[in-house]
């Protein structure tokens, strides 16, 4: 009895760290941003030309979104944003940009379907380009 006891404890523990293994594989399959220019919550003297985002796992370009607005909610982009070569970067070019508060708001879906968002803010303390 006590042996079956202890095959049953260790089958169901095998059980439990396959599951957490299958785990970790599902929550890692997200792309998070891991380098942002201009930096999350910096201030730069001059105005950036684009804002880029490089991510730790590769990116569907369909389905990629990238925008940037000033603090009157009015949109700076100058065109698409476009994902690069690498399928990891997402970059969005920029209208000369005044002194201000800027906020970048990004969505990208990992190339294995699992969607992630998020935003961040800049300053330019500069006079636009």
């Amino acid at each position: 009895m006590i042996g079956r006891a202890v095959a049953t404890f260790f089958h169901l523990a095998a059980v439990i760290m396959g599951a957490a293994a299958v785990g970790a594989g599902i929550a890692g399959a997200h792309a998070f941003p891991n380098a942002e220019q201009p930096l999350v919550g910096s201030t730069v003297a001059a105005p950036p030309a684009a804002v880029t985002i490089t991510y730790d796992a590769p990116i569907e370009s369909l389905f990629a979104k990238l925008d940037v607005v000033n603090s009157s909610n009015e949109e700076q982009d100058d065109g698409p944003a476009a994902v690069g070569p690498d399928h990891r970067t997402l970059s969005v070019k920029l209208k000369p940009l005044q002194p201000g508060d800027y906020t970048v708001t990004w969505a990208v879906v990992a190339e294995d379907g699992h969607r992630t968002e998020g935003s961040y803010d800049f300053t330019v303390t500069g006079a636009g380009r």
